[in-house]
């Protein structure tokens, strides 16, 4: 890890091309600002989803006997997952945009949890072939097609050949695809998130495992898959179908 330059806290409710988006207005109750004021309010796993952990026991201890090494958590929120492979044996470095999120990380990483801008190349802060696994969870769909190509491309970049990548993204049969309000032409769509979340989200969908396949280039697949965190049978609000795909593979 190179030594990173100080970043500057930003105005949460003004940044306007959080997601590569320069003429729409981001609006207070939008995903950025309002992950920060939920972090505050103890928001933010407190274990390890499921589907990581089963990741780890299956495919990085059991299939590959990959159990130690370097991991960049792109995304990492309160650290929980980087704590869980810390655990396990692993050094861990985590990069997020929410300045609440890293201040939790920081508990668990201390300054290997860094506060980073939005869609911002991460080349200054990271080396070249120095990760055995790049791990992104729940993180890489809030960004438009070519932001998210950009951030592939580095984080192949960062990768060491035959190193490991985990990634998921949000499934078109994920229940947000029925409260989209209006989709653009960058790939993003607009969601508005009533009842319990009320808030609006700008989400990259995918559809099917072939166009996730395509986004991950040019990682060669290892596996794909997808999980469900929690679903309840509604079709009226959020809390319905929670479909993601997961997508693992190799440099």
């Amino acid at each position: 890890m190179k030594q990173s330059a100080q970043v500057q806290k930003e105005d949460c409710q003004k940044i306007e091309n959080l997601w590569g988006m320069e003429n729409i207005k981001i609006q207070p109750n939008d995903s950025f600002g309002a992950y920060d004021e939920k972090y505050a309010k103890g928001y933010g796993l407190q274990y390890p989803d499921g589907h990581v952990i089963r990741f780890y026991e299956r495919v990085l201890k059991n299939e590959l006997n990959l159990t130690k090494g370097k991991i960049l958590d792109f995304g990492c929120g309160n650290g929980v997952h980087s704590k869980y492979f810390m655990d396990k044996g692993f050094e861990c470095y985590g990069v997020d945009i929410v300045p609440e999120a890293i201040q939790q990380a920081e508990v668990f990483m201390g300054e290997r949890a860094v506060l980073i801008q939005p869609n911002q190349s991460l080349r200054n802060i990271f080396n070249k072939d120095e990760f055995d696994l790049v791990f992104a969870n729940q993180s890489l769909y809030y960004m438009n097609n070519q932001d998210l190509h950009n951030c592939v491309q580095e984080l192949y970049e960062f990768t060491k050949p035959g190193g490991i990548c985990f990634f998921t993204m949000m499934s078109r049969k994920n229940c947000y695809t029925s409260m989209i309000e209006e989709e653009y032409n960058n790939g993003l769509s607009k969601v508005v998130l009533k009842h319990r979340l009320n808030e609006i989200t700008y989400i990259n969908f995918v559809d099917g495992t072939e166009m996730l396949e395509a986004v991950f280039q040019p990682f060669q697949t290892l596996h794909t898959g997808s999980y469900e965190l929690f679903s309840l049978y509604a079709s009226d609000d959020e809390d319905g179908c929670s479909h993601h795909y997961i997508y693992i593979g190799r440099k």
